[in-house]
This record gives C-alpha cells, sequence and structure tokens, in this order.
C-alpha cells in the first residue's frame, strides 16, 4: 500500500513540474512577443529643419505670432537679445532646442539649432548636432561660402538653403588653419572621422 502511494505521489510531482516548465516556456514565449511588439512601434519622428522652417516655427513669421509652446517641438520660449538681434530661445525638457532671430523688422529671420533634438533631412538619412561632418561634405551640391571681413572670418557650407559649420572642439589644427583663411576652403581631406557638426541653421545669427 505505502508502494502504491508512493508512485502515485511521484507521478502526480512529474505531472506538475511538467505543467510548471510549460507554463513558463508560455511566459518565454508572451514576453519576447511583447518585446517584438515594442521594438516595430515607430519612434516619435523628431523634427526637421528647412530653409523655411522647422515644426510650427516659420521665416518670416510674425514674433508676436509664435505659440508659448507647441507639442513636440519646444514646450516653452524666452525673449532676449544679441548684438544683433533680438532672439528668441525655444525650450523642451532637458534644455534649449534651437534659436530664432529678428534683425529689426518684428519677424523671424533666421533659425539656428543648439541641440540634438531637430535634424535635417538629407537624401543619406537624417543628421543634426554632434554627427559626424562627413554627412555635411556628402550633401549633393553642396558648396562653400566665405564669411568674414578681410582676413577675419570662417568658412562654412551651404546645401537647399542651410548652412552648417564643424564644431570647434573636434577640428584638427592643421583643419584650423584651413577653416579661418579666405584663401581657400578646406577640401574633404582635410577632414577625418573625429570632426563633427557644430552649427546648422537657416542663415548666420549676424
Amino acid at each position: 500500500m505505502k508502494t502504491g502511494l508512493f508512485y502515485a505521489f511521484g507521478a502526480f510531482l512529474l505531472v506538475s513540474c511538467s505543467g510548471s516548465q510549460g507554463k513558463g516556456s508560455a511566459d518565454s514565449d508572451s514576453i519576447e512577443e511583447t518585446a517584438s511588439l515594442v521594438d516595430s512601434i515607430p519612434a516619435e519622428p523628431r523634427p526637421v529643419l528647412t530653409k523655411d522652417s522647422i515644426g510650427g516655427i516659420f521665416i518670416g513669421e510674425s514674433v508676436n505670432d509664435v505659440p508659448d509652446a507647441i507639442e513636440g517641438l519646444y514646450t516653452a520660449k524666452e525673449n532676449g537679445a544679441s548684438p544683433d538681434a533680438v532672439t528668441i530661445v525655444f525650450k523642451g525638457a532637458e534644455g534649449e532646442r534651437f534659436i530664432a532671430y529678428d534683425f529689426g523688422e518684428g519677424k523671424i529671420d533666421v533659425i539656428n539649432l543648439i541641440d540634438t533634438v531637430a535634424q535635417v533631412k538629407a537624401p543619406r538619412g537624417m543628421f543634426g548636432i554632434g554627427d559626424k561632418f562627413s554627412n555635411v561634405l556628402q550633401l549633393p551640391g553642396v558648396e562653400t561660402e566665405w564669411s568674414g571681413y578681410d582676413n577675419s572670418g570662417t568658412w562654412y557650407w551651404k546645401w537647399e538653403g542651410l548652412w552648417f559649420a564643424p564644431s570647434q572642439e573636434t577640428i584638427s589644427e592643421n583643419l584650423s588653419r584651413r577653416l579661418y583663411q579666405p584663401i581657400q576652403a578646406p577640401t574633404p581631406a582635410d577632414f577625418d572621422d573625429s570632426v563633427t557638426v557644430g552649427f546648422i541653421g537657416t542663415g548666420l545669427p549676424f
């Protein structure tokens, strides 16, 4: 009798363990399916800067018509001034995002990016502040333009109405010499992979 009870108890344990293993496998499959669904959800699209606008802010728009916030673009704005213009700094939860310049007519004349939230839509993909400057050099039809007076100034790159410049913190000594002299613009050979984008705007802030 004891022997029969022993074997019955063992059979019960075997069935219970098998059921637990099956449930664990089902749970694992459920977790993987959930993760797959999360991965398939498209990321929130980033704001795109063009020669005419960024999100709901437009070149030529009256500064009096600029909203206090636009969902997904900025949550606050701060009025200020530079030596050459009246400014509006647009901010998000993590800080300043972009800045607009009004050169005296009460309208937005120039928009410059500050952080990495907004990007530029290029043929080879989106890029922005902090990305490799090779993204700029590869733009079809990109041109260089000197901005300055006499021998004081710097070279910029222009494409589709947008202006670009490398980050000062990432340029080499040799590139620095080429960048700040008006005789000849730097060539792609002067750049290495460590050089990043430091300036993107619809124009210059002066």
